[in-house]
């Protein structure tokens, strides 16, 4: 019990540390902190971010609400909710930005992004090129060059000539309303078509899905039960004894270490410990549903007179598949999938760590019988 207080404190050490960051790429940036003037590159990472200095750098930032109040002069690269380019502001360099929310008031060079809704502002200048992935896309202000644009709503303002100088690409379900001359070059639209699949399609696909993820956990299953024997117990220990802390390890773990991951390739400090946490993230959330499963099956295995090996693998195959068809059913679907993916992960990682497994397996099956 007290490595698993160790490790929770971990977590929530690192939490602490994480949700509020300002690093800078060598100690000038440190001295120039409460200046107008920052002369190197910027990492930030926090809820609120505000840049309200000028910049001689790349800028890396993280955050819900991110507004950019001042001048930089590298690129820029935004993970938020909220982006906001605000009009005292003009970016240089290229930006990178990933948002629910993009808005542009200010001069900026080049754009590449992924957005639910951008908007770019009368009063704003894209002095280069706009690559943009988006939901709804609102254009007021002038692009200088081409503008390329994948969005299911595009609108542009009325009355206005030339708000794209070059050409327009877009891709769209349905043909945009695009006033004359709003686009001095050529108007290039390609549509995308929904196609309604029909009832065998449907079925098809579903079977597919199912063999591709039953394939994938019976590999996981017989690896794990046939590698590492103590492993099915330990993980049905996790589940049945200590449900409260393998939630929370698996609820830290899906926070976490996507941000260390990205904390460790944007610094550069440590990219190839980014690139290697961020593939170990990726491979334990393809098999959560593998592990739930075992833990399941072994559970169920355990309250059997003649528990075998050969019983708990097909318990846990058997589970494996109740998992996904609750999955697949309307409403509690999204409810069983997030359940599947914090307990999955709480159990990689709290079975991993803990030493409760010798003892607690004959505790475990004593109490079942």
């Amino acid at each position: 019990m007290l490595k698993t207080r160790k490790i929770i404190c971990l977590f929530f050490i690192l939490f602490l540390l994480l949700s509020s960051v300002c690093l800078a790429t060598n100690t000038d940036s440190a001295t120039q902190e409460n200046l107008s003037f920052i002369g190197t590159d910027l990492y930030l990472a926090n809820n609120d971010t505000v840049i309200d200095k000028i910049v001689d750098g790349n800028v890396f930032v993280y955050g819900q609400n991110v507004t950019i109040k001042n001048d930089i002069f590298g690129d820029l690269f935004v993970f938020a909710n909220n982006l906001t380019i605000e009009n005292t502001a003009t970016i240089s360099g290229n930006i990178f930005a990933y948002a629910s929310s993009f808005t542009v008031n200010g001069k900026v060079s080049d754009i590449y992004a992924l957005a639910q809704n951008f908007t770019l502002s009368e009063n704003a200048i894209i002095y280069r090129d706009l690559k943009l992935y988006t939901d709804n896309c609102t254009i007021n202000g002038p692009i200088e060059k081409n503008a390329y644009i994948a969005a299911n709503t595009i609108n542009f303002k009325n009355n206005v000539e030339g708000l794209v100088k070059g050409n327009l690409n877009y891709t769209s379900g349905n043909e945009a309303n695009i006033p004359e001359k709003a686009v001095t070059g050529e108007v290039n639209f390609t549509q995308v078509k929904n196609e309604q699949l029909s009832a065998n399609q449907i079925i098809k696909l579903y079977v597919a899905s199912f063999v591709n993820v039953f394939a994938y956990a019976v590999i996981v299953i017989l690896l794990v039960i046939n590698l590492a024997p103590k492993a099915a117990d330990k993980l049905t220990y996790c589940l049945s004894k200590r449900p409260f802390i393998t939630a929370g390890v698996g609820i830290l773990s899906i926070i976490l270490i996507p941000i260390i991951a990205i904390l460790a390739l944007v610094t550069g400090l440590l990219l190839y410990l980014g690139i290697a946490l961020l593939a170990t993230y990726i491979l334990m959330l393809s098999i959560t549903i593998s592990i739930l499963g075992i833990a399941v099956g072994n559970y169920f295995a355990n309250k059997l007179k003649n528990k075998t090996k050969a019983k708990t693998i097909l318990l846990s195959f058997a589970s494996v598949t109740v998992i996904w068809l609750l999955q697949l059913v309307p409403y509690i679907g999204t409810y069983v999938s997030t359940f599947t993916v914090v307990f999955g992960l709480g159990l990689i990682l709290f079975a991993l760590f803990s030493k409760k497994s010798a003892n607690n397996t004959t505790e475990v099956q004593t109490e079942n019988n």
